[in-house]
């Protein structure tokens, strides 16, 4: 008489990439944080939309003397907004990271998903669709508010305004997958805010309005100066295929750097 062997496989994936980014989803939904930065962000837009809004209509409603007036693109006037409220992009990308580590509970994250790349790439892969959307989302709120104020002096154009809105998303997806990456780096809310803040913005926009034509090159290598010719199109110093090249390269450079610092640093 023989006996039958049965062998069952049972393979876990909790601790796997799907895994990490099943969590990752969970972590990012279930934070008040996360709701808090929207609901403000959102409020935000529309009042710079709005701002900008009527500004365009005051300047076109009393142009200069021999001044050519034409419609405002409201597209064009949401990039606008998004170029100063990018920050508070950068710090929903960021929250992921630093809320870990101001917690401890990164050591918890560590425990479950022992292969570390699976932490950054986890985050990254539920951050870069969820940055996409809300920078879109921004940007049409900018648009409607800045549409609405500027009244006969805004120009809707469809197909516009839709391309803008696309180049918004790709801005706040690489522009937030750069602040998640130093945020590895940093490992806290306020470094890590100050940084964006900095490379982001104040940095690249000081350089710009330089007239050495070598720190004008510099602003434009820089994050926020390489998302400011992108989404412009000027293509002075560097055309937006450039632009976007940079922000690609800041992007996958500072998640890089964010992986190596986790993998050899204790959490």
């Amino acid at each position: 008489m023989s006996t039958a062997t049965i062998t069952v496989h049972h393979t876990s994936t909790a601790g796997g990439l799907r895994g990490a980014v099943s969590s990752e989803w969970t972590k990012l939904w279930s934070v008040r944080s996360t709701w808090l930065n929207v609901v403000g962000a959102v409020l935000l837009t529309g009042l710079l939309g709005l701002q900008l809004g009527f500004s365009a209509a005051y300047e076109r409603d009393n142009p200069a003397p021999g001044q050519l007036v034409e419609p405002s693109e409201v597209g064009g006037m949401a990039i606008g907004a998004l170029m100063i409220v990018q920050v508070v992009i950068a710090a929903f990308a960021m929250v992921p990271v630093t809320s870990e580590y101001a917690t401890g509970s990164i050591r918890s994250t560590l425990q479950w998903t022992p292969v570390r790349r699976n932490v950054v790439l986890g985050k990254a892969l539920v951050l870069a669709p969820v940055l996409f959307l809300y920078g879109a989302l921004l940007g049409l709120v900018a648009a409607i508010g800045a549409g609405l104020a500027a009244g006969r002096w805004a120009d809707w154009t469809a197909s516009a305004l839709v391309m803008d809105l696309l180049q918004i998303g790709v801005y706040a997806t690489l522009a937030g997958l750069f602040t998640a990456g130093i945020a590895f780096l940093v490992r806290n809310t306020a470094g890590t805010l100050t940084a964006a803040f900095l490379l982001l913005l104040v940095v690249p926009m000081m350089l710009g309005q330089s007239s050495i034509r070598a720190l004008q090159w510099l602003a434009a290598l820089l994050p926020g100066g390489a998302g400011n010719g992108f989404l412009d199109g000027s293509g002075d110093p560097l055309s937006p295929g450039a632009s976007l090249a940079v922000l690609v390269v800041w992007a996958v450079g500072g998640l890089a750097l964010g992986l190596r610092v986790l993998q050899q640093r204790d959490a």
